[in-house]
C-alpha cells in the first residue's frame, strides 16, 4: 500500500511540472515574437553619438605648437653652416 501511495505521490509531481512545462512553453511562444522583433531592431538600429573632442584638440595644437618651436634651428647654427659651406666653396675654387 506503501508503494501505491508514492507512487500515486510521483504520478501527481509528475503531471504537476508537466502542466507547468506546457504552461512555460505557451508563455514563450507567445512572448517569442516580440523578442525576435525587439533583437531585430536592435541589431538594425544605427547608434548616434557625439564626442566633445575640443579639449583634445587644444592639447594637440598646444603640443604641435611647442614643437615646431623647439625644432628651430639656433641662427648661431646657421651661420656656422653657411660660413662652413663658404670657405669650403673658397678653398675648392683656388684648388683649381
Amino acid at each position: 500500500m506503501r508503494k501505491q501511495l508514492s507512487q500515486q505521490k510521483l504520478l501527481e509531481i509528475l503531471c504537476h511540472e508537466i502542466d507547468m512545462l506546457q504552461e512555460t512553453s505557451k508563455n514563450i511562444k507567445e512572448v517569442a515574437p516580440e523578442i525576435g522583433r525587439k533583437l531585430h531592431e536592435q541589431k538594425t538600429t544605427k547608434l548616434k553619438f557625439d564626442l566633445n573632442t575640443n579639449k583634445l584638440e587644444e592639447l594637440l595644437e598646444k603640443y604641435k605648437h611647442e614643437l615646431q618651436k623647439n625644432m628651430v634651428f639656433p641662427k648661431r647654427f646657421l651661420w656656422m653652416v653657411v660660413s662652413v659651406l663658404i670657405i669650403s666653396v673658397i678653398n675648392l675654387i683656388l684648388q683649381l
